[in-house]
């Protein structure tokens, strides 16, 4: 089974977990060696997957730019049934438009899923045949000259007939490499990335922050009200993560409280943005994602963004708990969801938010994980392993 194409290509973000040290490391001391061969069988086919550049796409579809740019479509933009040549593109909200497989957005996904889970199998086993293929795969996407993609997104989720790209398709980055940069930093801080890549991929960051940071097209991302906005502020804090760039934290930290948390998360703990899509509940769960998946980043700082009363004194300290058990309450744990959906749900999603309300108390301890039915096999054997 292509694990990537049949489970995390619908949804990616909810299929991944953050890795800083603390938790790589009871990962490691409770994983038995039955389990690590379940990983390496169901994942055996990473090694044989092809490597995938930006380069690698027809020019003729590239409207003149530099085919080192990362180029997409929109994903729910499709051809206009009311024009002579199909122009503009009309959006169908959640319904992804499989023009879009010729440009770069899948090839980029799934080289993050691929680098994510061989750095994990590398760490697991000590097979240094996941490190040697997951560096060839991350300079092949992004450092080798011929075949580099340029450190910028400015035509990414274009419209056809209306522009050339948009901020909104950071997104195509920031909820897939991100959780790679973030493992990979931890790696090697555990001495296990040498240190050539780690200050080789250090050197395509860093104008790559600098282009999201400065960039008009970019800084449309950062003013975005729903999970784009807070996926964007989880991309950014990866990369500081990356580039220990300690002094940015506290700027992206307080744009996440004030800009995100207190505009986005409604008194009764829901994500009205979210709800409003056609996919109401992967998105809510995508949205609320990127807060805990923040809140463990900023943890490595010294700073709670689950009780707030270091920030201020106020009953409304605990917002990010109150939208984890929204969605613990009305979706995960019990179905009690009245919002439209209009893609199929997969079960499986709802793993790492569980594991959150776990770790903050806001489940039982006697929960018993190993009852949910997901076909995300990997996933479960990983959260199983953390909860022990």
């Amino acid at each position: 089974m292509d694990y990537f194409k049949e489970i995390v290509k619908v949804d990616p973000v909810n299929h991944y977990l953050v890795f800083t040290k603390d938790r790589l490391l009871k990962l490691k001391e409770n994983i038995n060696s039955e389990d690590i061969k379940q990983l390496e069988i169901d994942l055996s086919y990473l090694l044989r997957k092809p490597y995938y550049t930006v380069t690698s796409k027809d020019k003729n579809i590239c409207f003149g730019i530099n085919n080192h740019n990362y180029i997409s479509l929109a994903t729910y933009y499709w051809p206009n049934p009311e024009t002579i040549d199909n122009l503009p593109y009309i959006q169908r909200d959640g319904y992804p438009n499989p023009e879009g497989d010729k440009y770069d957005k899948d090839k980029l996904r799934e080289t993050a899923f691929i680098i994510y889970y061989e750095l994990l199998l590398y760490y697991l086993t000590d097979n240094k045949e996941y490190y040697y293929d997951m560096k060839r795969r991350l300079y092949v996407f992004f450092l080798l000259a011929k075949t580099k993609m340029l450190p910028n997104m400015s035509h990414a989720q274009m419209i056809k007939g209306k522009n050339l790209g948009r901020g909104i398709g950071i997104i195509d980055f920031s909820a897939n490499m991100t959780y790679s940069v973030i493992l990979l930093k931890t790696l090697y801080d555990l001495g296990l990335v040498d240190n050539k890549l780690y200050n080789d991929f250090k050197n395509w960051l860093k104008p790559f922050y600098k282009w999201l940071t400065t960039d008009l097209v970019a800084l449309e991302e950062m003013v975005a009200h729903n999970n784009h906005g807070t996926m964007y502020d989880f991309l950014l804090l990866s990369i500081c993560y990356y580039l220990e760039l300690d002094k940015d934290i506290n700027l992206i930290l307080y744009r996440l409280i004030d800009t995100r948390l207190f505009n986005q998360v409604a008194s009764d703990g829901s994500l009205p943005l979210e709800l409003a899509r056609t996919k109401s509940k992967s998105y809510s769960m995508m949205g609320l994602k990127g807060f805990t998946d923040s809140a463990i980043l900023l943890k490595e700082y010294g700073f709670n963004l689950y009780d707030l009363s270091w920030y201020f004194k106020d009953s409304d300290n605990y917002i990010l708990n109150r939208a984890l058990n929204y969605i613990l309450n009305n979706l995960i744990l019990e179905d009690n969801w009245n919002y439209e959906q209009v893609a199929k749900f997969d079960e499986s999603t709802k793993l790492p938010l569980l594991l959150e309300g776990y770790f903050n108390n806001l489940i039982s301890k006697e929960f018993n994980f190993n009852k949910m039915v997901c076909i995300d096999n990997i996933l479960k054997i990983i959260i199983t392993n953390l909860l022990k």
